[in-house]
């Protein structure tokens, strides 16, 4: 079996595991959002620099555009039990949506791939735990920490980083979106990183074929 078909096979079956998983809590707690059931939608701007740094050209650097930002809780744990947050990112470029998630992690050569359960949002840096691939097939990650010196006054403000797997972090860009009056969770707003891959980065297959199936789920929920 070569090296490829047995990456499939794993990929497919670490899917199918959490499909079940989502069906899981889709039966405990039936809801339209099995995952991130709860959350506060905020709207503002999406900076990508024009500095180099690992995506910033698949991404249209320098980019300037209107975001929209849902903060939520994973398991939708009430305060002030921790949960792993996330923070799911969509704008329009080039007549197409393009959606980012991040999720409670850490900055480290390994924790950047580790899921970090919080007892506040945007407390600490954020990430995709998996991969993309540049124009050149190189992977990267990108991760989000919150703004030095920004106000908690429950907007969002966040630092954008991008860097190869394992080795160190450039500035990619800024995540502003104020707290509004009024501001609360729509119930429409979906996200999907598989389908509306962020500007021309593009998602490993085996990392598609692990996520897809779980979404799939959740949509259906």
């Amino acid at each position: 079996m070569s090296t490829t078909t047995g990456t499939t096979r794993t990929a497919d079956a670490a899917g199918a595991v959490l499909r079940a998983l989502v069906g899981a809590v889709d039966r405990l707690r039936p809801s339209p959002r099995p995952l991130h059931p709860r959350g506060v939608v905020r709207h503002g701007t999406l900076l990508v620099d024009d500095d180099g740094a690992p995506g910033a050209l698949e991404l249209g650097a320098p980019l300037v555009v209107p975001a929209v930002v849902r903060v939520s809780r994973a398991a939708g744990l009430p305060d002030p039990l921790p949960d792993v947050f996330g923070v799911a990112v969509r704008w329009e470029a080039d007549g197409r949506t393009q959606d980012l998630l991040l999720s409670g992690t850490g900055l480290g050569r390994l924790t950047r791939f580790v899921l970090v359960p919080r007892r506040r949002p945007l407390d600490g840096p954020h990430g995709t735990l998996m991969p993309f691939l540049d124009g050149e097939g190189r992977a990267l990650v990108v991760a989000a920490v919150p703004t030095p010196g920004a106000p908690r006054d429950g907007g969002v403000d966040l630092v954008l980083l991008s860097a190869r797997p394992g080795g160190r972090w450039h500035r990619l860009g800024r995540l502003v979106c104020p707290a509004r009056p009024g501001d609360g969770d729509d119930p429409h707003l979906r996200f999907d990183p598989v389908r509306h891959v962020p500007g021309a980065l593009r998602v490993p297959g085996w990392a598609a074929r692990l996520r897809l199936p779980s979404y799939r789920r959740a949509r259906a929920g």
